[in-house]
């Protein structure tokens, strides 16, 4: 009798607060009613079609949502709304709005707050502000040097796989960037692409992205305090305390005991600052509090700024290997505007390959390295006259969807053509319908220094090689998680020219 009272006083408080929750929710409701989506269960929503997704199929799930439903579609992960977004009006409505500055829940997994990937929008103005000179156009004409540099040192070290069978060159690529990153953002030549820190470096940030998708896949390790009853947390935290003993000497270089602002020429004029000596200015100008997050600054810069120009270039370059008329273009136009002394490759160089920039682009519609946004709203946010998205809602911008959907780049919307980003073509399309880079004022910030890089690193490699591979596009298989991965990998054989 007593555990039949006791079953009936649960049931009914459970009743209650879900009413109440209801209840206190309902014009949310209202507003999200407009929009499409299947029908969702009692509770759970539509958490139960994602119960087997993986990193491998959640590419297929997703659109599914878009295939069969109209922009927005409204998705209940329990009581817990997201808005998927994927029209390019509408996209540009969500990025533009002040009500929408702020990310989702998920990426608070990086443990990186308070910097630019992660910060609220309040503080991220600020810091924005104070890390734009770092990537402005001076400084970034400076990094030039360096971009050769480490670029022809890549296809130096790649020579020894000339004549060799098949293999994934993703690793080589990624240190070469890294080797940039390091030497133009903080001052540092660790001569990844030559040292064993190089492959420890990114064996870790491969050890940390791994568990930080499995986590977001994995709906009871969001509570934190479950989270850190797991192992994945344990692996975690190893991998971070490895990773920023390995950088010990950037933390060192923040020495905030000097006036770093006051970095100037000795006729006064000021030097165009590094994103370090741009931080130092905003901890010792701005927010010293800031102090304390560091580490995370680091962390962040060497992951948005190295992992996805990695997996670009690495794309990019199996697109040309794929599509040997297009890398014969793209070879001629090198040899054609890039004629510096040394194969040095000169801003005007990179502003001239017109055709090579239209292959980076179409690379980067098929394949984009973020291939979703996740946004929390802090105010509603009009879409249109049919939709208003509410406040505390999550919305999902789905750039890989829009990237391909068939309405905006036609029946071969699947197929690479880098014609689609001809000047004329280009006119024709809404500008949000191409967003590798995200859009609006929380735009990335390193766009142009990406281009740059990627550039003049594929300069360096189809000047002196000629790549091939066995797999068609049809094979390649894209596996969604924190980044656009290609699973097959970057499958490539060299022949020198």
């Amino acid at each position: 009798m007593l555990w039949d009272s006791l079953l009936v006083y649960i049931c009914a408080s459970v009743l209650t607060v879900f009413i109440y929750f209801q209840w206190t929710r309902r014009k949310m409701y209202a507003s999200l009613a407009s929009m499409s989506g299947p029908t969702r269960l009692p509770l759970i929503g539509h958490a139960h079609k994602f119960v087997n997704v993986s990193p491998e199929t959640i590419a297929d799930t997703l659109i599914y949502f878009v295939s069969n439903f109209p922009s927005p579609v409204c998705i209940h992960m329990g009581p817990l709304p997201h808005v998927a977004v994927f029209d390019p009006e509408q996209v540009q409505a969500v990025l533009y709005s002040p009500n929408c500055l702020d990310k989702s829940l998920h990426y608070s997994f990086f443990r990186i707050p308070r910097t630019l990937l992660t910060a609220p929008g309040h503080l991220w103005k600020g810091l924005r502000k104070t890390l734009n000179p770092a990537l402005g156009p001076t400084i970034l004409n400076s990094f030039i040097p360096i971009f050769n540099q480490k670029s022809a040192l890549l296809a130096e070290l790649l020579e020894q796989h000339v004549g060799k069978p098949e293999r994934n060159f993703e690793r080589d690529v990624a240190k070469c960037t890294l080797d940039q990153i390091y030497l133009t953002a903080f001052g540092c030549d660790h001569r990844m692409q030559q040292s064993p820190e190089g492959d420890i470096s990114l064996e870790l940030f491969d050890i940390y992205m791994e568990i930080m998708v499995a986590r977001m896949f994995t709906i009871w390790k969001y509570p934190e305090f479950i989270y850190r009853m797991t192992k994945a947390y344990r692996i975690e935290r190893e991998s971070r305390k490895t990773y920023l003993k390995m950088n010990s000497k950037l933390l060192h270089a923040f020495n905030l005991g000097e006036q770093f602002h006051k970095s100037n020429d000795d006729n006064g004029t000021s030097k165009p600052k590094n994103v370090l000596e741009c931080l130092k200015k905003y901890i010792c100008e701005v927010n010293p509090a800031a102090k304390d997050d560091i580490p995370h600054h680091i962390v962040m810069i060497l992951f948005a700024g190295n992992d996805t120009t990695a997996k670009t270039v690495s794309f990019i370059l199996l697109m040309l290997a794929m599509h040997p008329d297009v890398q014969d273009r793209c070879f001629q136009e090198i040899m054609q505007v890039c004629t510096g002394e040394d194969g040095f490759v000169s801003a005007e160089d990179v502003a001239n390959l017109t055709y090579l920039d239209m292959v980076c682009k179409e690379t980067m519609r098929l394949y984009p390295v973020g291939p979703m946004l996740a946004r929390v709203t802090t105010g509603e946010v009009k879409l249109n006259d049919q939709h208003i998205i509410p406040a505390n809602c999550n919305i999902i911008i789905g750039i890989y969807q829009i990237h391909r959907d068939p309405k905006i780049w036609g029946q071969n919307a699947d197929k690479f053509d880098p014609d689609n980003f001809l000047p004329d073509n280009v006119t024709k399309r809404h500008p949000y319908s191409f967003i590798p880079f995200s859009g609006g004022p929380r735009n990335c910030m390193g766009m142009r220094y990406a281009v740059l890089s990627m550039k003049i690193t594929i300069v360096h490699m189809l000047r002196k090689y000629r790549l091939k591979t066995s797999l068609t596009i049809d094979q390649l298989k894209v596996s969604y998680g924190i980044m656009l991965n290609i699973a097959n990998g970057c499958q490539l054989t060299i022949e020198k020219r």
